[in-house]
């Protein structure tokens, strides 16, 4: 009788085990996709169809965009919104500006510190999270008027396509937080 209640216990438990495992790789899978975007607009910024932009120094180097591939999605997306890339020596109506980090750095509470937001993405030790700030500022001030951070996490074996895709998905729900137009 002892014998048949250990070995009931060793069985549900072993089963346990197995359905945890499942249940950890489905959870790794969700997880792959999840994005988190927290944002705050500072101040208002008068925006019509004659509003212009340009990047902030920091998306250029002397070989162009540090990132080009963030660059032209960006770009894209606010051409589509119906506003004109020029140079800052034409005066923009504002600045954007973005940075790209990997786990660690900033850490979440240095980016609640510094940039005064933390999307709230969860850690998770078999994922390496990654961090989009963007940011636009007023062309007049260059006083900031609205700021973003989006995390996701690092997929780095996808192929082209699907990282063009995921890039997309990252930097258009981020910007359709920058609702002034």
């Amino acid at each position: 009788m002892l014998e048949n209640s250990m070995r009931s216990v060793i069985y549900l438990l072993l089963a346990l085990s197995m359905s945890a495992c499942v249940q950890v790789n489905t959870e790794i899978e969700k997880a792959e996709s999840q994005l988190a975007i927290s944002s705050v607009h500072d101040r208002e910024l008068l925006l019509d169809q004659h509003s212009t932009f340009a990047f902030t120094p920091l998306q250029q180097n002397e070989n162009g965009a540090v990132f080009p591939m963030v660059t032209a999605e960006i770009e894209m997306f606010l051409k589509r919104k119906g506003f004109q890339r020029v140079t800052a020596e034409q005066q923009p109506t504002f600045y954007i500006g973005y940075i790209l980090e990997r786990e660690g750095e900033p850490s979440d509470e240095q980016l609640s510190e510094t940039f005064g937001l933390n999307p709230g993405l969860p850690d998770l030790p078999e994922l390496e999270k990654g961090t989009m700030l963007v940011f636009v500022l007023d062309g007049e001030s260059k006083q900031f008027v609205w700021r973003a951070a989006a995390q996701g996490f690092v997929l780095d074996d996808l192929d082209a396509e699907q990282k063009k895709l995921r890039l997309q998905q990252v930097v258009h729900s981020t910007l359709n937080q920058f609702n002034n137009k």
